[in-house]
């Protein structure tokens, strides 16, 4: 009996590696949405930034395969599942840290995001995280192809 189509363990990594073209394209749009509070460039109040970077969670979405009955696809969600809650939380880290220290538009003390910040750092951090776990993930993959299938306990 052959495996289910959903109940792969290269399943997690693909969503992984593709959330970001789905997501991407709606945090952008819905940050074009957003008021804007700056006088000669972009910038944002952290409440809103945060809004636009809801889309990101599906890089959480690994986790889903948590509930297969075979351990290698439980394996695999749990490995990326942890990549993407690292690709999650790196970036808003970092944005919490630049909000709360470094930025602020001297007009309105509420935004707190630049579009400096948003370019030169948010975006590379980003897709940086995004290109290792590609790596990381090509590389878990052409060892999987190596070993037999797994099947159900």
């Amino acid at each position: 009996m052959g495996q289910r189509w959903w109940d792969r363990s290269v399943l997690p990594y693909l969503v992984l590696a593709l959330s970001p073209v789905l997501t991407l394209p709606i945090s952008a749009r819905i940050l074009g949405a957003m008021p804007d509070c700056g006088e000669d460039e972009p910038w944002w109040e952290l409440r809103h930034f945060e809004i636009a970077l809801l889309p990101a969670l599906a890089d959480l979405l690994p986790f889903l395969w948590l509930v297969s009955a075979t351990p290698g696809v439980r394996r695999a969600a749990i490995v990326a599942g942890l990549m993407g809650a690292a690709r999650y939380a790196i970036p808003q880290a970092a944005t919490l840290n630049y909000s709360s220290s470094y930025g602020w538009q001297e007009s309105n003390s509420g935004c707190t995001i630049s579009v400096f910040f948003v370019a030169g750092v948010y975006v590379p951090i980003m897709l940086t995280l995004w290109l290792v776990s590609a790596l990381i993930v090509a590389v878990i993959l052409l060892r999987a192809r190596r070993m037999p299938l797994d099947r159900p306990d």
